[in-house]
């Protein structure tokens, strides 16, 4: 397997805009778990989200992507920090940096914002998924404050549907149907009430 071509976008360039970007990233907020930590995206990150977004894995998001693509949603989702509050976490685990990408996104298509996780083939089938996401729908709803969120959901990803199912998130057939988008599924998390 041939080495991806690096634009010169992708390369860390060192002195002051950098460590502006250092400053900036670190006003992400930084979620800890049992065995992740979910944190601000970083240009190194990019790595990983190209991994995902320029093959097969990225097929229920409308990929697979060509590179320059992948730059382009991958500063998309990143500079929703910047306009809206939420965004792109990477996601590093104990024993995988940037294993894979959660996000409160808002794309500009989507009616309202979603709650979405990818990951990389290495870090699958060990609980990733399932432990940041449900930190992230934490965050939204106490941080900040939403009553329900949505997961927008290829119908034939059955992967995904069970970890929807996993974390208590129910269909929304009212929002699939103003959503227009045949073959994607709504799944509504709502915050518990006491």
């Amino acid at each position: 397997m041939s080495t991806p071509a690096i634009a010169p976008v992708e390369r860390h360039r060192p002195g002051p805009a950098a460590r502006t970007a250092a400053r900036l990233g670190g006003r992400v907020p930084v979620l800890d778990t049992r065995r992740l930590q979910l944190r601000g995206p970083r240009i190194y990150d990019f790595a990983a989200f190209a991994e995902i977004m320029t093959t097969d894995r990225a097929i229920f998001m409308g990929g697979p992507f060509t590179r320059a693509e992948a730059w382009g949603e991958f500063t998309q989702y990143t500079a929703q920090w910047m306009l809206h509050g939420h965004g792109l976490w990477t996601i590093d685990a104990q024993t995988a940096p940037s294993a894979g990408f959660v996000t409160l996104g808002f794309e500009y298509d989507d009616p309202e914002p979603e709650l979405g996780i990818f990951l990389t083939a290495a870090a699958e089938g060990q609980g990733y998924a399932e432990e940041a996401l449900r930190a992230v729908r934490a965050h939204a709803f106490e941080a900040l404050d939403w009553d329900n969120v949505a997961s927008f959901v290829a119908e034939d990803n059955d992967r995904c549907i069970r970890l929807m199912e996993r974390l208590g998130a129910t269909r929304d057939s009212a929002a699939e149907a103003a959503l227009d988008a045949p073959g994607t599924l709504v799944f509504r998390h709502v915050k518990e009430t006491a």
